[in-house]
This record gives structure tokens, sequence and C-alpha cells, in this order.
């Protein structure tokens, strides 16, 4: 039986800053289990721009895909679909998770002998290698509770969300999940020409939707702990430059959710009461905020300004004109200095 093919398709989710330490991490694996490699590059700085076309230099089964523009995931995704040709999985990436080795050989094995349409590792977040490293998703559950004139609410929960790897990791098993995220996410090759990847969905609710069209088709969606990689989660890892805010914001506007949340409630055939989206849309708020928290002072006016933003109450509008006015005034032109530890130390 030959050795099934892999291509990669690396897209960018929310920060320029980490492409670096994270494709070195991945490329360093390569002789592990080789792959095709496709990088869809939206708008980055020259300097990271030029990093990446001298890595399609040297590494002759990597291609870049360059559009003068930000985009969205899903957006970045479906313009690398088309160009991947002898491949008989898919694994997406973001440019913010770091690799461990042997990580793709375990995703594949597990596809392999479970049949599965899609398989993802044990995602971690923190500092890698980190003894005080934790848990970001196991998989996800969810559950939906049947509302009157056919609308529904939903409730996802991030399986060992925050636990420390250390004491869950003699449990941990291959598993069935109802969903997974998309920081690391392989799927077949088929059934990615069975599903469509909607251009409205970002990095909030891209990965449900791929994981409700999966189920549908009757596809099974495995956890592989064995195979692990850890999320550079911007709670923990605070590296902003300045050319990272503008992407940040884009992909975390206000508008953008608006119309995930659109999207959904006709699409999914969400109650707009759901009491689980006003949780969703304050974790947004304070993601989106986090650049600015880093560089104020607890107690401050910025900050009650910031946590003024986070009333429901508080107009969209109002809010995006606020936390403006905020990101001018105190995030500095040097960046947030990076607190990511050394991670890859093979050359390649």
């Amino acid at each position: 039986m030959s050795k099934p093919k892999v291509t990669l398709i690396i897209t960018q989710r929310e920060r320029f800053s980490l492409t670096k330490p994270s494709l070195e991490s991945i490329l360093s694996d390569y002789a592990a289990y080789p792959f095709d490699l496709i990088y869809v590059d939206g708008n980055s700085p020259a300097h990271i721009q030029q990093y990446l076309q001298q890595q399609t230099q040297i590494h002759q089964f990597m291609t870049l895909i360059r559009r003068d523009r930000y985009l969205r995931s899903n957006v970045a995704r479906n313009i690398a679909l088309p160009e991947v040709k002898d491949a008989d999985y898919i694994v997406f990436l973001d440019n913010d998770v770091i690799i461990e080795p042997g990580w793709l050989k375990q995703l594949v094995d597990c596809a392999q002998e479970e049949q599965a349409g899609i398989v993802v590792p044990l995602i971690l977040q923190g500092q890698p290698g980190s003894p005080e490293i934790e848990v970001h998703v196991a998989g996800i559950k969810t559950v939906w509770r049947q509302r009157k004139f056919g609308k529904k609410w939903f409730e996802q929960k991030q399986l060992l969300y925050a636990k420390q790897l250390r004491d869950i990791e003699q449990d941990l098993q291959r598993t069935s999940v109802d969903s997974v995220e998309f920081h690391c996410l392989m799927a077949r090759h088929s059934l990615m020409k069975s599903v469509v990847l909607d251009e409205v969905f970002d990095s909030l609710a891209s990965h449900t939707d791929l994981c409700m069209q999966a189920t549908d088709l009757g596809e099974k969606i495995f956890l592989e702990p064995s195979s692990r990689v850890t999320f550079l989660n911007p709670r923990q890892i605070t590296l902003f430059t300045e050319y990272d805010i503008p992407f940040y914001l884009f992909k975390w506007s206000e508008k953008s959710i608006r119309d995930v949340f659109n999207r959904t409630y006709s699409k999914w055939k969400i109650a707009k009461d759901d009491p689980s989206i006003w949780s969703i849309w304050k974790w947004v708020i304070q993601n989106r905020q986090l650049p600015a928290k880093w560089s104020t002072e607890e107690g401050s006016t910025e900050r009650k300004i910031l946590q003024f933003c986070q009333h429901r109450w508080c107009p969209g509008w109002l809010r995006t004109l606020l936390e403006y006015i905020v990101f001018k005034r105190v995030f500095p032109k040097s960046g947030i200095p990076s607190n990511l530890k050394e991670v890859v130390n093979t050359s390649v």
C-alpha cells in the first residue's frame, strides 16, 4: 500500500509576527513525513513577504500565493484548494502554531485506521515545551436545543480547555468528537471536494460549519492526541508589532463578526436570543482588545474604557470608535516585546 500523500495549506490567522517560528517548526519536521506546502500570504509586510519568498526558493515543495489585500481564513483556503493536485489528505494550518515532531504521521495513521474524514491533533496553548503548558482544545462537544418555530440554541464546549497537560496526559486517548478547530485540521481530499468553505465565516465559526457539513455526509471526526501542536494564543503569547494591528483588527472587526452571526442565524436556523451568542460576542470583544490591554495599566482610564466597551448595551458603533481611540493613544510604535521563547533549534 502506497504512503498517503499530504498537502499542507497555511493561512494567516490574525498576526504576521509569528510567521517565522511557526513555519520553521513545520519545515524542520519535513523529513519525518514529506509533504507539499501551499502558503497563502494576504498582504503581509515587506519583510515577511521577503522571508516567505526566500523559503520557496530553498524548499521546492513549497508554493507561495500572494494577494495584496488582507484575507479572511476561508477566503485564503479557497484560493489554495484548487492548487492541490495529487494529495490524499489536506492539512489546514494557521500561521501561529508550533508543531511537535512526528505530528503529521500520527494524523495520517489515525485517518487511515479509523477511516475518518477529519482528524485533528491535541492543540495546546502557552509556551511550547513548557512544563506548564495547557490544553487549548481536545475536540469540541456540541449540544443542540430545539426552540419554537424550527429555531435552535446550540452550546459548544472546548474539551479539556486550560487543563495542564501534565495533569491529564495519562488519560488522553484517540476518540471521536463532534467538532474541532481550524488551528490544525487534516481532512481527506475527497471530502473537501464535497463541502463548501463558507467565506463569510472566519476564525470564529468556520470550523463548526465544516464539521456540520462533514457530519451530514456521514464522515467521522477524530482527535489524535499523540499528534500535538501549540497554538500561540495572544492571551499568553503577547507579541504584537505595528504591522499586526491593522490585520488583527480586520480579522476581529465589529462588522465581520456581525456578518458571521447573521450568517449563522439564517444558515443554521439559530434563535437570535440564544444565550450563547452574547458570550461569544464578549469573548470576541475581549480578544480584539488584547493588544490595547497589554499596552495599558490596570485601573487606568484606557483600561476602564475598554471594560466599558465590553458591556452588552454598548452600541457597536460606539465600541468601535472608543477602541480605536484607545489603540491610537496607547499602542507603542515599537510594538509589544515578544515573550515567545526560542522554539526551533533545527536549521532548515
